[in-house]
C-alpha cells in the first residue's frame, strides 16, 4: 500500500517565492521518481494553479482548505484533513499543526530574523522563533535548504545540526534550454521598452539591499551611458522606506529604471535571457535562487558572498561584499567591459546541473521517509513481543 503524504501548498497560487519553488521542484521530483511507492495530497486554496504546478494533480487528491486563519487551519483544519484521509506524513514549511496525529515533516528554509534583528520587526521575530521552534521539536523529519540555514537553525534552537538535512532548491530544466539572446531581447523591448539592461530579482525588503545597487547605478552613471536598471519582486512586507527610494529612481531616471511586479515565469525567464548583467546584492538569504537561475539562463551574474551565498563559490572573482559600494562598482564595471565569457559560464552551469538537483533532493526526502518507516515497524514489531511475553507471563 503507498504511503500517504500531505503537502501544505497554499504558497502556490501566490507571490513567486523560494517556498513555493521548493515545493514544486521537489514534489514532481517525488512523483516522477516514486509514483507507486506515495499517494500525494495537495491542500490550498486554487486548484487551477496547483494543477499548473503539478500537472499530474487528480481533483480527488486536491484538499480545498475553507479557512485563512493559521489559528484554524493548525488548530483544527489541518489535523482533521490527516484524520479523515489517514495520512500517514505531513509536509509543512516552518509550522506545523498544534495537534499532532501522524508523523511530521517540516521545511524550515531559513531563520534570518534572528541574525538580522535590525532588518525586521521584534514581533516578527518573536511570534516566528516560538512557532518555529515548536513545530521543528514536533517534527519527525527536519529539513532545509543550505549549509548556513543548518547551522543557524541548530544554533538558535539548541538543535544537533545532524537532525536536519538540507534539500537544497535547484534550478528547472527549462533555465538551460538554448534560446536566441537577438529574439528574446527584441521581444522585451517591444513589450517593455526595456534594453541593455542590469537585472535584480528579489522582493523588496531592506535585507536584499536594492539600495546598494541603486547607488551604484547611479554613481557609475550607468543611465548616461545608455544603460537599464530593472527590479523584478513584489513588495509583500509593505516596506514603506524602500518602496519610496525606488520611486525616486523611476522619478530620476523614467526611462533607465523600471520595476515590475506579479512577473510569471515565462515572462520571468525572458528578463533573466535578455539581461547585459544581474546583479544579486543581497545581504542575507537562506538559500538565494535567483543568482543561479541568472547562470543557469546564461547571463553573467555578480553575486553577494554573505550566509547562504558562500556556497556559491564558483562565483569567483564576481563575489563581492554586500557592504561595499566601491567593490560592486568595480565589479559591474569589468563585467560590463567584458561580458563574452562563454567557457566560465558554461563551467558554472555545468556545476549548478551537478550540485543542485530536485533529484538529489528526493531522493533524500524518500530516504527519510523509508527510514522513519522502518523505524515505526521495528517499535511496532518491539510492542507485540513485548505484550506478548506479557500475556505468555
Amino acid at each position: 500500500m503507498a504511503t500517504k503524504i500531505l503537502i501544505d501548498a497554499r504558497v502556490i497560487g501566490g507571490e513567486a517565492q523560494g517556498s513555493s519553488t521548493y515545493l514544486k521542484g521537489l514534489y514532481n521530483s517525488v512523483y516522477n521518481h516514486y509514483k507507486t511507492e506515495y499517494e500525494l495530497f495537495f491542500a490550498g486554496y486554487h486548484y487551477e494553479s496547483m494543477k499548473e504546478a503539478f500537472p499530474f494533480l487528480q481533483k480527488n487528491k486536491f484538499i480545498q482548505l475553507k479557512s485563512t486563519s493559521k489559528f484554524r487551519l493548525f488548530g483544527f483544519e489541518f489535523p482533521d484533513i490527516i484524520k479523515r484521509n489517514r495520512i500517514d506524513f505531513a509536509h509543512f514549511q516552518y509550522m506545523t499543526p498544534f495537534i499532532k496525529n501522524c508523523k511530521f515533516i517540516v521545511t524550515t528554509h531559513d531563520v534570518l530574523f534572528n541574525d538580522f534583528k535590525q532588518d525586521f520587526p521584534k514581533w516578527y521575530a518573536f511570534k516566528r522563533n516560538f512557532l518555529f521552534k515548536t513545530s521543528l521539536q514536533k517534527s519527525d523529519i527536519r529539513l532545509t535548504v543550505s549549509e548556513y540555514s543548518k547551522k543557524q537553525i541548530a544554533l538558535h534552537y539548541n538543535l544537533p545540526e545532524d537532525s536536519l538535512h538540507i534539500t537544497p532548491n535547484a534550478v528547472k530544466k527549462e533555465f538551460f534550454q538554448p534560446f536566441s539572446i537577438n529574439e528574446t531581447q527584441n521581444n522585451i523591448f517591444k513589450r517593455y521598452n526595456v534594453k541593455n539592461y542590469l537585472l535584480y530579482v528579489s522582493r523588496i525588503e531592506t535585507r536584499k539591499n536594492h539600495q546598494l545597487l541603486m547607488d551604484a547605478f547611479r554613481s557609475l552613471n550607468l543611465a548616461q551611458k545608455g544603460y537599464q536598471l530593472v527590479f523584478i519582486g513584489n513588495d509583500t512586507l509593505d516596506s514603506k522606506k524602500e518602496v519610496s527610494k525606488i520611486h525616486q529612481m523611476k522619478t530620476d531616471f523614467p526611462s533607465h529604471f523600471h520595476w515590475f511586479s506579479n512577473v510569471n515565469d515565462k515572462t520571468l525567464l525572458d528578463f533573466y535571457r535578455g539581461a547585459k548583467l544581474f546583479v544579486y546584492p543581497s545581504k542575507a538569504e537562506g538559500f538565494g535562487i535567483p543568482p543561479i537561475e541568472a547562470v543557469a539562463a546564461g547571463v553573467n551574474t555578480i553575486c553577494s558572498n554573505v550566509t547562504a551565498m558562500k556556497d556559491f563559490d564558483f562565483f569567483e572573482d564576481n563575489y563581492f561584499s554586500p557592504e561595499n559600494l566601491e567593490e560592486l562598482k568595480l565589479k559591474i564595471q569589468q563585467n560590463l567591459e567584458y561580458s563574452n565569457r562563454q567557457w566560465e559560464a558554461y563551467y558554472m552551469k555545468e556545476l549548478i546541473k551537478k550540485r543542485y538537483s530536485w533529484e538529489v533532493s528526493s531522493n533524500l526526502l524518500n530516504h527519510l521517509i523509508q527510514k522513519e518507516i522502518k523505524k515505526e515497524a521495528l517499535n511496532f514489531s518491539s510492542l507485540n513481543l513485548n505484550n506478548t511475553l506479557k500475556a505468555v507471563a
